[in-house]
């Protein structure tokens, strides 16, 4: 039978080739990497983005402050809301950190956006949780350094991380560093662990002792029991149980390896130790948070405090993994900000790709090695290890919303070795992976996160390309936009616009932009309500006599439905208070709303028309435009479907007239009313096939009757011509209705 090792000589590329490589110290150079790569991550993420950290800043804030634990209460006016029922361990650590620094500036420091998308990466801007005066480059004083100080305690304890994992998997398959390497880089450039792990989270914390348990688990497994190291492992699983709650997931699984370890070696003795070191020792460290919680709340974990307060969820099953699987498994390779920023969608699949061929793998490597008692019951640890934990994880997306990747961290160990394992049996060189995550992983926070967090860059000048404006909102005058031509937009189109504005000086108040896309009859298709830089930069922070560029995409919904010319309308109001402030002139005369022709919008193919009961007609203006049916009701209203035949353009309107006699060529006659009206969408952004309808509301005196003619047509007003017919004057005349108006 082919041993493991030489599984790793994939595509005649045979690991020997590492020999050379063999006496470098990977298990420094790997947390090295990681750590300078997460320096990255922590310069380009401000402090508040990661999922909660405000929350956790405010335990840490409370235990610097009070000297005390929070206590959960139904209350929600303290800054660590849900996370005061949290184990204490990472809080009491950075409380340190957080006391001996100067912090007294933090409540003019974190400033929330109110305006944020939280959990909705399909939605571009307002990303940003809270504002920052000094996003780029750091702001290294008073609260924000004590909170980068943190952040770069919080890496350490990651860097940590890597370098269990990178031993773990030595201990696995000792002769082989570049599978030491594969496992230790599916953890360290993965770009959600970076994420994370410069963030403000106990998540990392209980991630640290789990794999540090790990690893020693797994000595366990390949030499026997050892009284110091069931010891450590004691007191691993005690610090990470008061890490997070998670950490009791670590408690099973090594009495199974235990158990395990006793039936092969028959060591009694050596079994006793562990058991009492993993029973007793965190009994005693971390007994006194659960009494804790059976005093004050009633129960050993504080969790259903914690749903009562802040509220829980009943899903069922199915529903769960159907519906929230992918958000997980997006989540744990890079899902940015608070459940909000996007990578690309090769690298999701990449990694879908990775993930599949690696299960895959593991198969293999589990049949090659079903003799091999250490390798199956290494797998087997970590393998159960990964499910108990994911049971789990199930359990509580159950109860609350938590299907998010970094829940998956304190397993990482389990999924990055077991990964490698597969894709070594399969042959696939470490390079051709490692490689890719490390390039990808330093790329990532200047593609996706700096330009969420970053403030709007000033200019000198108006670039050419822009219209100006001379319109302004009180201090904040709008001097030029760019917006793309005129076109015909459909649902799940985006619109770009550039607006340039120069704050004559900063408010005393927040003020809102407002940008919608309008119909011609008013109604919004889409809208984008933010601060200045798309959320990042409020307006009592402007400078004074600059001109800000703003950029924004405007998405219109897949749901929008319409048939419209359409505009842009742009406006400020007062935040919270909702008034709009009036547009202005520079004069300072008042202006009308502030709108942008854009084009028309059109929901798919155009099919708009009259219903069955409408009359039937032939005729056709211009060799462009057909009358399919019309249908007049009420004694007053028309209603005309068309058809666009071919392509056509210009600045058409449709007439209806009505005559008091029929029309004769050259004679004279005398209208009784008219209405005009254009079509519902520009004819220049129409296809041929569109149809669509224009209604006719003619004008009479109370109490009118008389039956009279209407004649129809099209005429371009600006030239005072009408579109050829075969009709006299170009105009089809309809039967004669009677006409009627109700009285006053």
């Amino acid at each position: 039978m082919k041993r493991i090792s030489d599984t790793w000589q994939g595509n005649g590329a045979s690991l020997d080739r590492l020999s050379s490589l063999r006496a470098l110290p990977f298990q420094w150079l790997l947390p090295l990497a990681f750590f300078c790569v997460g320096l990255v991550y922590l310069y380009s993420a401000p402090h508040f983005e990661a999922s909660d950290s405000d929350e956790h800043v405010g335990v840490i804030k409370w235990i610097a402050e009070t000297g005390t634990l929070p206590v959960q209460a139904a209350e929600h006016d303290h800054l660590h809301a849900q996370e005061a029922s949290q184990p204490p361990l990472y809080y009491l650590l950075m409380s340190l950190v957080w006391s001996a620094l100067d912090t007294s500036d933090f409540a003019d420091y974190f400033q929330r956006n109110p305006l944020v998308y939280m959990g909705h990466p399909d939605r571009l801007g307002n990303r940003n949780l809270a504002f920052y005066r000094q996003p780029y480059p750091p702001d290294l004083q008073g609260a924000s350094l004590a909170l980068y100080v943190i952040r770069l305690l919080t890496l350490g304890l990651a860097t940590a991380t890597v370098a269990a994992i990178y031993q773990s998997a030595r201990t696995v398959l000792p002769d082989h560093p570049g599978f030491a390497l594969l496992a230790g880089a599916l953890t360290a450039f993965n770009p959600m662990f970076l994420f994370i792990s410069t963030s403000i989270s106990n998540d990392v914390l209980v991630t640290m002792f789990a794999s540090l348990s790990c690893w020693l688990a797994l000595l366990t497994l390949r030499y026997g029991f050892d009284a110091r190291r069931s010891l450590v492992l004691g007191i691993l699983l005690a610090l990470a149980i008061l890490s997070k709650l998670s950490g009791l997931t670590l408690a099973p699984v090594l009495a199974l390896a235990g158990v395990w370890q006793l039936w092969r070696t028959g060591d009694r003795r050596g079994f006793a130790i562990f058991f009492g070191a993993i029973a007793l020792v965190p009994l005693l460290l971390a007994g006194w948070w659960f009494i804790r919680n059976l005093t004050l709340y009633g129960e050993l974990f504080g969790t259903a405090t914690m749903l009562e307060n802040f509220g829980g969820r009943s899903i069922p099953l199915a529903q769960l993994l159907q519906g929230e699987f992918i958000g997980l498994r997006i989540s744990y390779w890079g899902l940015f900000g608070s459940f909000s920023i996007f990578t690309n969608d090769m690298h999701y699949l990449v990694m879908d790709a990775v993930s599949l061929i690696g299960a895959f793998g593991l198969l293999i490597f589990l049949a090659k090695n079903r003799r091999n008692r250490f390798r199956l019951s290494a797998a087997g640890f970590l393998g159960i290890y990964l499910a108990i934990g994911a049971v789990m994880l199930i359990w509580w997306a159950l109860q609350t919303t938590a299907s998010t990747g970094r829940l998956l961290f304190p397993y990482v160990t389990s999924i990055s070795i077991l990964l490698a394992l597969g894709l070594g049996a399969l042959r696939v060189p470490p390079p051709l992976i490692v490689l890719p995550m490390f390039a990808f992983s330093i790329a990532a926070p200047f593609l996706y996160i700096i330009p969420q967090y970053d403030h709007p860059p000033t200019v000198d000048r108006i670039p050419a390309t822009a219209v100006e404006t001379t319109i302004r909102w009180d201090d904040i005058a709008l001097v030029a936009y760019e917006r793309p031509a005129p076109a015909r937009w459909a649902p799940g189109d985006e619109i770009p616009l550039t607006l340039y504005w120069r704050p004559l000086k900063a408010t005393d108040e927040p003020q809102a932009l407002f940008i919608s896309l309008i119909t011609s009859a008013g109604e919004a298709l889409a809208t984008i309500d933010s601060f200045p830089g798309w959320g990042t930069l409020p307006t009592t922070w402007w400078g004074d006599d600059v001109i800000y560029r703003d950029d924004y995409i405007l998405q219109i919904p897949e749901e929008a439905r319409g048939f419209s010319d359409v505009r842009l309308h742009i406006g400020w109001y007062i935040f919270p208070k909702g008034s709009n402030i009036q547009p202005m002139l520079e004069s300072g005369e008042p202006a009308g709303a502030f709108t942008i022709p854009i084009g028309v919008f059109v929901d798919g193919a155009a099919r708009e028309t009259l219903a069955p009961d409408a009359l039937e007609s032939g005729a056709v203006f211009g060799d462009a435009i057909g009358l399919d049916v019309w249908r007049f009701s009420e004694g007053r209203i028309l209603e005309l479907a068309w058809r666009l035949t071919r392509e056509i353009g210009g600045d058409l309107r449709v007439f209806a007239i009505v005559l008091e006699a029929p029309y004769q060529s050259n004679e004279p006659f005398q209208i009784i009313t008219q209405a005009d009206n254009p079509p519902p969408a520009r004819l220049d952004f129409l296809k041929p096939g569109d149809t669509f309808v224009t209604r006719h509301e003619f004008q009479l005196p109370a109490g009118y009757t008389g039956v009279h003619g209407i004649y129809v047509g099209w005429y371009n007003p600006e030239r005072s011509q009408r579109l050829s017919a075969p009709y006299p004057s170009n105009m089809l005349e309809l039967p004669a209705l009677r006409f009627s108006a109700p009285a006053k």
